[in-house]
C-alpha cells in the first residue's frame, strides 16, 4: 500500500491474511524508515519507481512445475483443480551442508504444533532441508507488539519473517533493518539469483518491495492481491433460508434474520473494512475534483460505512465477544457457528477448512460476491505485489547467508513440487493420504503436526490450489476474477513507498476512536475529531510526501 489506514491495519483488525497471503496485508504494506543515501536511515520517507529499483532485483527466471487448468484474469491468481499425477523435484540438494541448525521466527494464527524432536513433520522437512529449523512460533494476533522489543534488543534469529501490516507500525524499521539485516543484494541481484532457482521464480515486482534504504532485504511473499473478502457460513444460510447481500440493505436485513441470541447465534464479526469498500470508499488515497490527495477516513463515503457499522453494533447484531475485544478470536467463533458473517484475508478460506474438515464436515464457508451499498457497480481494494518478508540474520558470514538463502530457496517451491506437498501437507501414507483426485487429505498424525510454519519462510507465486476441498478452488477463481475486474486504480502503482516514519503513529490512535465510535462510547461525530487529530499529527504532511512522489513520477 502507499498511504495509511488501508483497513486500519492494526492486530484488531487483521484477520488471517495468510496465503496470506497473505496477503495483501490488512492495510497493504506501508513501509516506514527512508535513507538519506546508500547508508544510515532516517525518518522522512522515501520513494522508488520500481523500474528505477532494477538494480537490485533478482532477474526473473520462471519455473514451470505444471500449467493452471483455471488461468487468473485481470492479475487474479491462477487456480488449479486437481493435482498432478507426478510431482516435481526442485530442489535436489540438501541446502545447509554444514548440517547447523537454522533459528527461525515466524508468526501463527493456529494451535503451536508439537515442537522441534516431537514432530515427525518437522523431521521430513529438515532431512530435506540438511539440519533443523527451529522455530519460534508467536501468536499472529500479538505478532506486532513481540517484535518491536526484539529488534530493539537485536536479538533476532537468522531468519526473521515480519509481515508488513507489522512493519506499518514501527517507526524506525529503515534503521533497524540497517542494523540487523543482510543486505541480499550481493547475492542475489540479477543473474546472481540463478543459484536459487526458487527465488528466481519468484514475480520482480514482489522483489521490488523487499528493498529498504537502497539495499535488498528481504524474501518477500508475493500477494494475492486482495486484502480481505466477506465470508458467510453457506451451510447455516442455507439452514435459515437466507441468502448473501448484493448491497447494505441486505446486509442489514441479515443482521436481523441470523441473529438469535437464545441459540447463541449472531449475525457478524469484524465488517467494518469490507463495508467501507461497499460504500466506495478507496482503500488509500484517491484525488478530489481539484487534484488534492485525499485519504479514505477523509471521505464521505468512509464516514457513511462507520454510521451503518455502528447500526450493526447498537441493534445487538455483532458477536457479543467481538464487541467486548476487538481482538477476539474470529476463527474459532465463525467456525462454531456463533457468527456466520466475517471479512477475512483470503488465505484464511482454506485454512479453515483444514481445521474443520474432519470435525464438521458439513463445515461451507463461502465468500460474498463484492458488492456496492446500493447494488451499483462495486469497487474492491487491492494491495502491493508482497505484503510479509523474511529477513536474515547480519553478521552471520557468507557461507552462513548463502546456506540460509538456500533454506528460503527450498520453502519457495511452487505447486506441483515435492518440496510444495511436503512443506504443506508432510509425507504421503503418514501426514496425509491420496483421495480419488488425487489432492491430500491431511491424517489424524497431519492434523496434529502440519502446521503453516515452513510457508512463512520466503513466499512462492501465487496460486489457488487447494483442491482438496470439494468446489474451493472453482469458487475461489470465480471470486478473485470477479474481484479483479473491478479493482480501483491504485495512484501508486509501480512505485515502491517507503512512508515518512511519523505517519506509522497514526494507525492506532484512529483506531482506538474507530472501534470506540462503533460501539457506541463516542458519536459518529467523534470522527471528525478523530479525523483532524489524524490530519494534525502527520496525516497532512503525509499528504504532501505523497502528493510529491506522485509529481515526481509525473502522476
Amino acid at each position: 500500500m502507499t498511504g495509511p489506514v488501508r483497513g486500519a491495519a492494526s492486530r484488531r483488525t487483521f484477520i488471517s491474511l495468510l496465503g496470506a497471503g497473505a496477503a495483501a496485508a490488512a492495510g497493504g504494506v506501508s513501509l516506514t524508515g527512508c535513507s538519506n543515501g546508500s547508508s544510515g536511515s532516517s525518518t522522512a520517507g522515501r520513494a522508488a519507481s520500481e523500474d528505477k529499483l532494477a538494480g537490485l532485483l533478482p532477474k526473473y527466471l520462471p519455473y514451470d512445475a505444471v500449467k493452471p487448468d483455471l488461468p487468473g484474469e485481470n492479475g487474479a491468481s491462477p487456480g488449479y483443480s486437481h493435482y498432478p499425477s507426478e510431482l516435481k523435484r526442485a530442489v535436489p540438494d540438501k541446502p545447509v551442508t554444514s548440517g547447523k541448525e537454522v533459528s527461525a521466527m515466524t508468526p501463527l494464527w493456529s494451535p503451536l504444533p508439537p515442537g522441534l524432536g516431537n514432530n515427525s513433520y518437522y523431521d521430513a522437512n529438515n532431512e530435506r532441508i540438511g539440519a533443523p529449523v527451529r522455530f519460534n512460533i508467536l501468536n499472529g494476533n500479538d505478532y506486532g507488539d513481540k517484535l518491536g522489543p526484539i529488534l530493539a534488543a537485536g536479538n533476532v534469529p537468522e531468519l526473521l519473517c515480519i509481515p508488513g501490516w507489522n512493519i506499518s507500525s514501527l517507526t524506525r524499521f529503515g534503521q533497524a533493518a540497517d542494523k540487523l539485516f543482510e543486505d541480499l543484494t550481493p547475492y542475489l541481484a540479477g543473474d546472481k539469483v540463478s543459484a536459487y532457482p526458487m527465488l528466481a521464480n519468484l514475480p520482480t515486482r514482489a522483489w521490488a518491495y523487499g528493498v529498504w534504504n537502497n539495499q535488498l532485504k528481504a524474501v518477500p511473499f508475493p500477494s494475492d492481491g486482495f486484502p480481505w473478502m466477506m465470508m458467510y457460513r453457506k451451510d447455516i444460510f442455507d439452514q435459515l433460508g437466507a441468502e448473501p447481500p448484493k448491497n447494505s440493505d441486505e446486509l442489514l436485513a441479515l443482521g436481523k434474520q441470523l441473529t438469535d441470541a437464545k441459540a447463541g447465534r449472531w449475525a457478524f464479526g469484524s465488517v467494518a473494512d469490507e463495508v467501507a469498500r461497499a460504500f466506495g470508499a478507496p482503500g488509500g488515497w484517491r484525488k478530489d475534483s481539484s487534484g488534492k490527495l485525499v485519504n479514505k477516513i477523509e471521505t464521505p463515503e468512509f464516514e457513511e460505512s462507520v454510521a451503518f457499522v455502528r447500526r450493526l453494533f447498537q441493534s445487538g447484531y455483532v458477536h457479543p465477544e467481538v464487541v467486548a475485544n476487538a481482538g477476539a478470536d474470529e476463527n474459532a467463533l465463525f467456525e462454531g457457528g456463533k457468527f456466520v458473517i466475517r471479512q477475512n484475508g483470503l488465505g484464511g478460506w482454506h485454512e479453515s477448512l483444514q481445521r474443520q474438515q474432519t470435525v464438521n464436515p458439513a463445515f461451507d464457508p463461502q465468500p460474498v460476491m463484492p458488492f456496492a451499498h446500493d447494488g451499483g457497480t462495486p469497487i474492491t481494494w487491492g494491495g502491493d505485489p508482497a505484503g510479509i518478508f523474511t529477513f536474515v540474520k547480519k553478521g552471520v558470514g557468507e557461507e552462513r547467508v548463502k546456506e540460509l538463502l538456500g533454506v528460503l530457496n527450498y520453502t519457495s517451491a511452487p505447486f506441483g513440487t515435492e518440496e510444495y506437498v511436503l512443506y504443506n501437507y508432510g509425507v504421503e501414507g503418514k501426514h496425509y493420504v491420496k483421495q480419488p483426485s488425487g489432492a491430500p487429505k491431511l491424517t489424524a498424525l497431519g492434523q496434529k503436526e502440519v502446521s503453516q510454519t515452513y510457508i512463512f519462510l520466503g513466499g512462492r507465486p501465487t496460486a489457488i490450489t487447494e483442491s482438496e476441498y470439494p468446489g474451493y478452488v472453482q469458487s475461489m477463481s470465480a471470486w478473485q476474477n470477479a474481484a479483479a475486474k473491478v479493482r480501483e486504480k491504485n495512484l501508486f502503482e509501480g512505485i515502491r513507498v517507503e512512508q515518512p516514519a511519523r505517519m506509522a503513529a497514526l494507525n492506532q490512535p484512529f483506531d482506538d476512536a474507530l472501534q470506540d465510535i462503533f460501539r457506541g462510547r463516542k458519536p459518529v461525530s467523534e470522527l471528525k475529531t478523530a479525523v483532524k487529530q489524524w490530519q494534525d499529527n502527520g496525516g497532512n504532511e503525509g499528504r504532501d510526501f505523497y502528493a510529491k512522489v506522485l509529481s515526481d513520477n509525473g502522476r
